[in-house]
């Protein structure tokens, strides 16, 4: 079982205790989101997990939890999200240099193999060309330089939640020759630091760019860690070829106020979470079917 941590919040900034409580004790509970009724009993001890890829904007307060999580017997991945588009855009996410610091760190106790950097999403307006993205990119390149080998990139992609910004044109779609741009900038900068430039999701439009179109937990790197894995029969997105995982994180439990996140929804519908709960921001009511999981042989699909 490969453990997602997460797609839906952002576990390792906000609820790092949480789940470090969850690997403690072995198990968690974690609702369907898509039905909400059925709510599933996982074993997370290290004999039914062969992977946790934590999926961050900080992950400052796990820097001194890593170690940890080694000694149990789990192997530790991280995707750090990195952009430098600022408090206007990322309200409540930190400093590039404070996250750049957590991330060497990370990078120095498990190595630059299992560290990815996400340049992600790349947004693009009146006031922000292909070449102010070649002066961040290159800043965090130099940040990071010799602490990971691989940069995902990937575009702003309109959805319906986030109508009223995109007509207010505070967000919008970059068009096929914006991409192959910003494909073409950044490739010979992250070449220039080490890192292979691949791309998420952006499709046909970046062929013969250079840049190779992965998923985010990609087969290329479960296999070279011979995590045993099996594919999605249908992608969860257009273009998407990530390997299946189990997502344990909770939606309305993100605290970063990204303007172009439409997993979260506005403040007041948000939760807290009690470090010593068994759900993330959640727990099971009467009537909810509970279903338990955590053999190795069986192969677990996000929901």
């Amino acid at each position: 079982m490969i453990i997602s941590a997460s797609r839906r919040t952002d576990i390792p900034a906000f609820h790092s205790e949480w789940m470090m409580n969850r690997l403690r004790e072995g198990r968690l509970m974690v609702r369907n989101p898509g039905f909400r009724g059925i709510v599933y009993d996982v074993d997370v001890s290290p004999g039914n997990v062969d992977a946790i890829f934590f999926l961050t904007k900080d992950p400052s307060p796990m820097v001194r939890m890593v170690d940890e999580i080694a000694e149990m017997g789990h192997m530790p991945f991280f995707q750090v999200t990195m952009t430098g588009n600022g408090k206007a855009i990322e309200p409540g996410v930190p400093d590039v240099k404070r996250v750049a610091d957590a991330f060497r760190r990370i990078s120095g106790s498990i190595g630059a193999d299992r560290m990815v950097w996400r340049y992600d999403p790349v947004l693009l307006s009146g006031s922000v060309s292909p070449e102010d993205h070649a002066e961040r990119f290159s800043e965090i390149c130099s940040l990071l330089e010799g602490c990971t080998g691989r940069c995902i990139f990937g575009f702003f992609e309109p959805h319906a939640k986030l109508g009223e910004k995109i007509a207010s044109g505070l967000l919008r779609e970059a068009s096929a020759q914006e991409k192959k741009e910003v494909a073409a900038t950044l490739l010979p900068i992250a070449r220039s630091a080490g890192m292979e430039l691949t791309s998420c999701c952006s499709g046909p439009v970046l062929e013969g760019t250079g840049v190779r179109d992965t998923g985010c937990i990609d087969e290329s790197t479960v296999r070279r860690f011979n995590i045993p894995f099996t594919k999605y029969t249908v992608p969860q997105r257009e273009g998407c070829t990530c390997v299946k995982t189990l997502d344990v994180g909770t939606y309305g439990t993100c605290f970063h106020d990204c303007v172009y996140c439409y997993a979260n929804p506005a403040s007041p519908g948000r939760r807290r979470s009690d470090p010593g709960s068994i759900m993330l921001g959640d727990s099971v009511t009467e009537g909810d079917e509970i279903i338990r999981l955590g053999k190795r042989q069986k192969r677990l699909s996000d929901f």
